[in-house]
């Protein structure tokens, strides 16, 4: 089974080399899911405005990969949906027994929630896509992100990552 980190590079990748003829090589980002400098020497905003008009036809098995794309200072940033995780998660089957890391033990907690759709709460999405691209302090930002809401909420919120730490401990066991 493909990685949903390779998942994405590829169906990115084809996406916009589709469109601008150019792959690109994105990277993670503070700013986005995943940001490419493969365009400073280009017109970022225009291409960003290209690749926008088009980004519903960009998906991850049959669910819209792209949220929205942006150009800042000469980088294109992209940020992706909350559907794509869900697309995904459905292709795994159960995680195994997490390794002793404090966090994957807080994924197995959470993979005991019941099955809910992906919350599509964007400081949630970006601790996940920043764990899963490997951002700084990713780990710390996934686990924090509920916390910008309060009391029944920010419950409500947690009982409902369930894919997300699906999808992430079947990445941390699975490398590829």
């Amino acid at each position: 089974m493909i990685s949903m980190k390779d998942a994405i590079a590829a169906a990115l990748g084809d996406f916009v080399e589709q469109h601008t003829g150019i792959r690109p090589h994105p990277k993670p980002s503070k700013r986005a899911h995943l940001a490419s400098s493969d365009f400073l020497r280009g017109d970022a905003d225009e291409t960003a405005k290209l690749l926008s008009a088009h980004a519903g036809e960009c998906t991850l098995f049959g669910a819209p990969l792209i949220r929205k794309i942006e150009a800042e200072n000469g980088w294109l940033l992209f940020f992706f949906t909350a559907d794509a995780i869900d697309a995904y998660a459905k292709t795994l089957p159960a995680p195994g027994e997490p390794d002793d890391s404090y966090f994957a033990r807080r994924l197995w907690i959470t993979v005991r929630h019941a099955d809910a759709e992906t919350p599509d709460d964007p400081v949630l999405l970006d601790g996940f896509y920043a764990v899963l691209f490997s951002a700084p302090n990713g780990e710390r930002r996934f686990l924090s992100a509920p916390r910008h809401l309060d009391g029944t909420a920010r419950v409500a919120l947690e009982q409902r990552m369930k894919r997300m730490a699906n999808v992430l401990l079947w990445e941390r066991r699975n490398p590829l």
